[in-house]
């Protein structure tokens, strides 16, 4: 027993030790890789013959000096969804790949260091008119160590060309709460299919009324882009309802086309305040046990007062 007792004690010192002193070998081996990058969204209109110079921000996050390796990569939107797929680059096919210039030349990034890549987009002049897509890549690795192209991130190039193109969507399945029972936020959704031929910003609002009419929210709804053939499911979100109670009506307002056509939908959806109502309720039943209570053991009788008169009458007779 005492020497099941000394061997397990020196057992949790040497883990001890061992982890103490490793400390630094588990903080380099889990050492922190990743940047931030802006804009991670870039939507642009260029003419043909005519060019866009414009540059990324790209900063060390992580806890390490880093490598960079820029690269650039045409994207397919997927259709009835919110994806795309990555494409590779084919022979004899001119692509947005081919119009961005970028210096692929990997460079070092410090930690915290923040560098500015700069990019150019020509479009040739016999260009057609639509959209395209592609992603500014950065990849990273440990300075001194091989590239990991599994660690990276870009800047979406959303590019549409001029001319004769086609840019409408529709709006389907409105959707919310059916029962909003406390003041937590509230959240709307709706699917909206981009049935044009160039990527498309749905924008509007979400107006919140009450069985009377009364206004009690105007939710915007923007900053989602659904590429051609593409749906996207796009949420609105009502950061702070108040206490609700009753039939509350939502309109939903969304531009359709790119000459501004609005298309709408509305729901219904009820309220009951429950934790509110649980407490008025229990008050009530509490002030119902407190008078069945006091009815129960006490009696209280009207002593009726007699008048002066009365008692004059009866000393006069005698």
């Amino acid at each position: 027993m005492k020497k099941n007792l000394i061997f397990l004690v020196f057992i949790l010192i040497f883990a001890i030790f061992t982890l103490a002193n490793g400390r630094e070998f588990f903080n380099v081996a889990f050492a922190n890789q990743g940047f931030t990058i802006f804009p991670a969204k870039l939507s642009i209109e260029v003419g043909k013959g005519s060019q866009y110079n414009g540059e990324i921000n790209l900063t060390n996050a992580g806890d390490s000096d880093i490598v960079v390796l820029p690269d650039v990569q045409d994207i397919l939107p997927t259709s009835g969804s919110s994806g795309f797929n990555y494409l590779p680059k084919a022979p004899g096919i001119t692509t947005l790949v081919d119009w961005v210039q970028i210096s692929k030349k990997p460079f070092a990034l410090g930690i915290n260091e923040t560098k500015k890549i700069p990019f150019t987009i020509k479009i040739p002049a016999d260009a057609s008119a639509g959209s395209r897509f592609a992603v500014i890549f950065f990849a990273t690795g440990a300075a001194g160590g091989q590239l990991s192209v599994s660690a990276r991130t870009g800047t979406v190039v959303l590019l549409t060309i001029p001319g004769d193109f086609k840019q409408t969507g529709e709006i389907t399945n409105f959707r919310g709460p059916g029962f909003v029972r406390d003041r937590n936020p509230i959240a709307f959704k709706f699917d909206f299919n981009n049935t044009g031929t160039v990527y498309f910003e749905p924008k509007g609002t979400i107006e919140v009324t009450s069985i009377f009419g009364k206004k009690m929210a105007n939710i915007e709804v923007a900053g989602n882009v659904v590429l051609p053939t593409g749906m996207r499911t796009i949420e609105a979100v009502w950061p702070k309802p108040l206490w609700l109670l009753g039939i509350y009506k939502a309109h939903l307002a969304i531009n359709v086309t790119g000459k501004g056509d609005i298309a709408t939908k509305n729901l219904t959806f009820y309220a009951l305040p429950l934790y509110p109502s649980l407490g008025a309720l229990g008050i009530v039943i509490v002030l119902i046990m407190i008078a069945f209570y006091v009815k129960k053991n006490f009696k209280f009788t009207i002593a009726k007062k007699k008048s002066k008169s009365t008692s004059g009458q009866k000393d006069k007779s005698l």
